[in-house]
């Protein structure tokens, strides 16, 4: 699994992702903290890479028009410590993980700790 994580999200969640094993890049990282959603979306496409991000409206309308995306990870809230985001997207890793599934033109919305649902992107 790889993640690109966006400007929005903390940086320390690459290391806690890396322990357990996903390959994960932070947009601050790479040198893309101030591009626009399009082209961060086609960054991750080109790379197989699942974003990562708070910023559901935009992201759920780029993965919605195209065919095919390798998945979107959106935690429906805003404001969260470092510890708050790690809390809230551990257990989806972890369930992801345990069940070797891919997200493949799906979101995984998340509301809370281990509190989240998996489903398809609908097309425009």
């Amino acid at each position: 699994m790889k993640v690109l994580i966006d400007e929005n999200l903390s940086p320390a969640l690459v290391p806690k992702l890396a322990e357990m094993g996903v390959a994960a890049e932070h947009v601050a990282h790479i040198g893309m903290s101030s591009v626009t959603d399009a082209q961060l979306w086609l960054h991750a496409f080109e790379r197989d890479q699942l974003v990562l991000t708070i910023n559901a409206s935009d992201f759920l309308r780029l993965a919605a028009s195209v065919e095919l995306h390798p998945g979107l990870i959106v935690l429906r809230s805003q404001g969260l410590s470092r510890e708050e985001q790690w809390e809230w997207v551990e257990p989806v890793i972890e369930a992801l993980l345990a069940s070797g599934s891919d997200l493949v033109n799906q979101v995984v919305e998340v509301m809370g700790p281990g509190k989240f649902t998996i489903r398809d992107v609908p097309k425009r």
